[in-house]
């Protein structure tokens, strides 16, 4: 079964403005806005590079990538039209980002027309990561870079002890959002047989305890998911929100997930 966000398109507004939510909560986040300044702030590009951000969703990702690469232009591309209209409204008056719906595997764009592609959180939502590899590569100028930043969702964790409740919470969200959970742990064999020299892999820490905005957002989507599927009821949907909430607020609430980032660069055939 595929993950509800490699199904992006088949969403309701209610569903995507979720999303969205918790795209701007973890942009937001110091956490990750110093993770992103880290692996962002490493990317070298001439003053006129053109960048493909693959899966902009709303924006919110873009306005970090905007500020710490600082391209001369940036199209970002998503499947949903919803976001992409988000996207358009948060940047409206914006002359270097421009927004089009297009997906990972087929972005509409010409060939050998961008410095950079980048992906963030995307990878792990791709039903066929080989295939968004090969039209990155397409896309991508002569030693071009490709940058994915992404979960290894398979370290999700919230637990505070062998068989914690709330850890189910979070399983959820995996099993029900995340269509390849384990993707970052075989994207260097990939990016490797796609045509790119591998430059880096790099590990980012992301642990919360006292203000877990963006995990909070991943327990309560992943027990509405497994509402959604008939695999728990409503009251155990509020069961586990008031349980996140509850540690939060007398401090015992801990929250983890390991993240990494893949650099490469497009060989010349």
């Amino acid at each position: 079964m595929t993950g509800l966000v490699a199904r992006i398109t088949e969403q309701p507004r209610d569903v995507l403005e979720t999303i969205a939510r918790s795209l701007n909560v973890r942009a937001s986040e110091l956490a990750m806005q110093a993770i992103c300044a880290r692996y962002m702030g490493q990317i070298a590009l001439p003053a006129s590079a053109r960048v493909l951000e693959v899966g902009c969703g709303n924006g919110a990702t873009t306005r970090l990538i905007v500020q710490h690469i600082v391209p001369a232009h940036l199209v970002g591309i998503d499947p949903s039209a919803v976001f992409i209209d988000m996207a358009r409204a948060a940047f409206a008056g914006e002359p270097r980002a421009s927004f089009a719906i297009g997906e990972a595997a087929a972005t509409g764009q010409a060939d050998a027309s961008f410095d950079l592609v980048i992906a963030h959180t995307v990878y792990s939502h791709l039903v066929d990561p080989e295939a968004a590899l090969a039209e990155a590569r397409r896309v991508l100028k002569p030693g071009g870079q490709l940058v994915i930043f992404d979960a290894d969702f398979a370290t999700l964790t919230v637990a505070l002890f062998d068989g914690d409740a709330l850890q189910a919470a979070a399983h959820a969200f995996v099993r029900n959002v995340v269509h390849a959970p384990y993707v970052m742990r075989r994207l260097p064999a990939f990016v490797s047989a796609a045509g790119f020299s591998l430059q880096s892999v790099e590990p980012h820490g992301y642990v919360q305890t006292k203000s877990p905005d963006y995990l909070l957002t991943l327990v309560s989507r992943g027990a509405q998911a497994a509402a959604q599927a008939a695999e728990i009821g409503p009251e155990l949907v509020e069961s586990f929100e008031r349980e996140a909430r509850r540690r939060i607020a007398n401090g015992t609430f801990y929250g983890a997930l390991l993240f990494l980032s893949l650099t490469a660069r497009k060989v010349d055939a």
